[in-house]
């Protein structure tokens, strides 16, 4: 997606000062998101619905969950927690386009290259759910900072290897190998705990 020109050379808030206006109910605060983050929030979208249209509608989603949640929240990481509002949104609006079966998402790609070892069929869902969250936090904290950066890109924002390996400044092989050899840790730490079981 096309990043527009959203700051204009402005000068722009801290997100310490963003807090703050959202706090005092400010509607300034909105703007000055925009102009910080708003095509950060886009990509976002972008790789799960891959829809302009649909980028838009989020993002403005996004700024008024933002503004509906601050206060009572008065986060400390205002970056990671708009991310994690624009995600949010923007994964359910791509279920409610897929179950139109609207275009595919990376999404899709990604959730793919996890099925390989991750269990998807089981009658406790929910508390496989909750297990595999926590166990990936903990296999995360075993991964150096690059390569915890790469999955979290990834698996979590969904972006593109390409992408990840421009942000990195490294080849795209290097950043291949570096989530296939991540992917065989994570399986191996599922077997250790007894979430996945090898075939015989």
């Amino acid at each position: 997606m096309k990043p527009k020109d959203r700051n204009n050379s402005k000068i722009l808030l801290s997100d310490d000062k963003i807090v703050e206006l959202y706090w005092n109910r400010e509607e300034r605060a909105i703007k000055a998101t925009d102009e910080k983050y708003g095509n950060y929030l886009l990509s976002i979208a972008y790789n799960i619905v891959h829809d302009e249209l649909d980028c838009e509608e989020c993002l403005n989603d996004t700024y008024l969950g933002t503004w509906n949640s601050i206060p009572p929240a008065r986060p400390t990481a205002f970056q990671a927690f708009i991310s994690k509002i624009m995600r949010c949104i923007a994964i359910n609006k791509f279920k409610a386009n897929h179950a139109q079966k609207r275009i595919p998402s990376e999404v899709l790609i990604t959730l793919d290259e996890m099925d390989d070892f991750i269990p998807s069929e089981n009658p406790n869902e929910k508390i496989i759910a909750s297990e595999l969250s926590r166990i990936i936090s903990e296999y995360l904290e075993t991964l150096d900072e690059n390569s915890a950066t790469m999955f979290i890109c990834r698996y979590y924002y969904s972006d593109k290897i390409d992408d990840i390996a421009d942000m990195m400044k490294v080849h795209r092989s290097t950043v291949f190998r570096a989530l296939s050899a991540i992917r065989e840790g994570l399986k191996e730490k599922l077997i250790e705990e007894g979430l996945w079981y090898e075939e015989k």
